[in-house]
C-alpha cells in the first residue's frame, strides 16, 4: 500500500517522503541495490540510497521486530516481487453439472472407492541405496522413457480431444515400467524427471506428478495395484486443461478471477475425456477429478474436504503443488525447491494439504528436495543427491564446490556425504539452481498458493 512517512531534516523539521510502498520484509530480494532509502513504519530510516541487501541486513531489521519496511514505488518494482504477483482471486466453486459429475460425486458419498491392500507393500521391495551414486544406464533409460511417454501421453490427449477412444492398457503399460524402475533406485527416477519439460507441456508434467506421487505412495506402505493406480491417475489427470482457451492457459500474467474460473473447469473436462479411454479402471477418473480439491475444503470443482476427497487424489494434490510451483510459469520464475517444500509444510500446518502426505513427501525429498543446491556449515557448496529415511534434514549430499569456491570430483569417497554421520556439517543455506533463475518463496507467493494461483 502506498503510504507517506514523516522524517526530521538534520535541522529537525519534519520532512513528508511521499509515494512510499509498504512491503514484507521477506520480499526483499538479496543482491538488489536500493535506489532510495528503506524506512521502518514508523519512518526511522534503516538502510540509505544505494545499500545492497544483504541476508545479514534483513536479519537485522527482523531483530528490531520490523516484518515489515516502507521503500519507494520505484525499488518495489526492482527489489521486490510483490508488485508483479498482486492478482484478484475467487473461491466461487465451479457450476459445472452434468450427469456424470453426479455419479462420480455419488460414488464418493458412499464411500465405494475405499483403499486397501490387496498385497504386500511396495515399500518392503525398495532397497536403501545410502551413499552409493546414480547408475548411468538406468539414468539413460529413464530419460529416454520420458521422452517416449511424453509424447504417447500428447497423441493420446489429442486423440481424445477429438472423440476418439484410446487404450487404457498403454497408460497401465507405462505405470508398471516405472514401478519397477521405483523399486530399483527411487532416487535416480525422480532427479532425472527434473528440467526434463516444459510449462505448457501437459503431458510431461503429468508424467512428473505422476512420478513424485508414486514415490509418495509407496512411502505409504501402498500395495503394488494401488500404486499402478495412483500412476495412471497422474498421467491423466490434467487432459481436461486442454480445453481451457489457450490464451488463459499461456497468460503472460497472473490468473484474474474471470481466467481462475475457466481454470477451475478442468477437472471436470479431464473426466469427460476419460470417457474415452477404455480398460481404465473406475477409481482413476474419480481421483483425476478431485486432484484439485483442498484437505480444508477450499479446492474445486466441489469443494469437497477430508476423507470426502480420495486418499489418491489428495497425494496427487500434494505432487501437483511441488511439481507447478517449480515449474517455470509465464509470468513468473520457478519457485526453489526448498522453497516449494516450505509452502507445502505450511500449508499441512493449515490444513490445506493432507499432513500425512507432506510427511511422506519430506522422508522420499527431504527438507532440502532431490537434485537441489545448497550450502554446507564448512562454507562448500552441494548438490542433495539422495533422501536419507527418516532423517529429512539431513540427506545424502554430493560436494561440487570446497569453501574457495573450487570445482571438486564429485564422485570422490569424500565429497559424497551422509550428513547425519558427518557431525560436524549441516546445510546452511538453500541456493537456487546455478544457471537458473528460481526464486525463494515470499508470502505474496505463498498466499497466492493458497488461491491456486501461483
Amino acid at each position: 500500500m502506498a503510504t507517506a512517512i514523516d522524517t526530521k531534516s538534520e535541522n529537525g523539521v519534519p520532512v513528508e517522503k511521499p509515494d512510499l510502498s509498504t512491503v514484507s520484509l521477506n520480499d526483499l530480494i538479496i543482491g538488489r541495490k536500493l535506489q532510495s532509502p528503506l524506512y521502518d513504519e514508523h519512518g526511522v530510516l534503516l538502510l540509505a540510497a544505494g545499500a545492497t541487501i544483504t541476508q545479514e541486513i534483513k536479519q537485522a531489521i527482523r531483530n528490531r521486530g520490523d516484518m515489515r519496511v516502507c521503500i519507494s514505488q520505484h525499488d518495489a518494482l526492482h527489489v521486490t516481487l510483490q508488485p508483479q504477483l498482486t492478482c484478484a482471486t475467487s473461491n466461487r466453486l465451479v457450476t459445472f453439472d452434468s450427469e456424470l459429475t453426479r455419479k462420480v460425486d455419488a460414488i464418493m458419498d458412499a464411500g465405494l472407492l475405499a483403499v486397501k491392500n490387496t498385497g504386500p507393500a511396495v515399500k518392503n521391495d525398495v532397497v536403501f541405496l545410502g551413499r552409493k551414486g546414480y547408475d548411468h544406464d538406468q539414468r539413460t533409460r529413464l530419460i529416454d522413457q520420458h521422452e517416449r511417454n511424453g509424447q504417447a501421453l500428447g497423441t493420446m490427449m489429442s486423440e481424445a480431444l477429438h472423440g476418439n477412444v484410446m487404450d487404457g492398457n498403454v497408460v497401465a503399460t507405462m505405470a508398471a515400467e516405472y514401478l519397477k524402475e521405483m523399486t530399483t533406485d527411487t532416487d535416480n527416477v525422480l532427479c532425472s524427471a527434473i528440467d526434463k519439460f516444459q510449462d505448457d507441456d501437459i503431458a510431461g508434467r503429468s508424467l512428473e506428478v505422476a512420478l513424485l506421487a508414486m514415490a509418495i505412495g509407496i512411502e505409504m506402505d501402498l500395495d503394488s495395484d494401488n500404486i499402478r493406480n495412483l500412476a495412471m491417475a497422474g498421467l491423466v489427470h490434467d487432459w481436461g486443461m486442454m480445453k481451457v482457451p489457450a490464451e488463459i492457459r499461456n497468460t503472460q500474467h497472473r490468473l484474474n478471477a474471470v481466467e481462475m474460473l475457466e481454470i477451475k473447469k478442468h477437472p471436470i473436462y479431464s473426466l469427460e475425456l476419460l470417457q474415452h479411454v477404455s480398460a481404465l479402471p473406475r477409481v482413476v477418473s474419480v481421483i483425476a477429478y478431485q486432484v484439485h480439491e483442498r484437505f480444508n475444503g477450499t479446492g474445486y470443482p466441489r469443494g469437497r474436504c477430508g476423507t470426502s476427497i480420495h486418499p489418491f487424489a489428495r497425494i496427487l494434490q500434494v505432487a501437483d503443488s511441488f511439481v507447478g510451483m517449480t515449474t517455470p510459469k509465464y509470468y513468473r520464475p520457478p519457485i526453489m525447491r526448498y522453497g516449494a517444500m516450505e509452502c507445502l509444510v505450511r500449508q499441512a500446518k493449515e490444513r490445506a494439504v493432507d499432513s500425512q502426505v507432506v510427511r511422506a513427501l519430506l522422508k522420499i525429498q527431504s527438507l532440502f528436495p532431490i537434485g537441489s543446491y545448497v550450502t554446507l556449515s564448512d562454507g562448500s557448496v552441494a548438490q542433495i543427491l539422495r533422501r536419507n529415511q527418516d532423517y529429512y534434514t539431513q540427506p545424502i549430499v554430493a560436494r561440487i564446490q570446497d569453501a574457495e569456491g573450487n570445482a571438486v570430483d564429485i564422485t570422490a569417497e569424500e565429497n559424497v556425504i551422509d550428513l547425519h554421520e558427518a557431525e560436524h556439517l549441516k546445510v546452511e543455506q538453500a541456493l537456487p539452481t546455478p544457471g537458473s533463475n528460481e526464486i525463494p518463496l515470499s508470502e505474496d507467493l505463498y498466499q497466492a498458493s493458497l488461491a491456486f494461483v501461483v
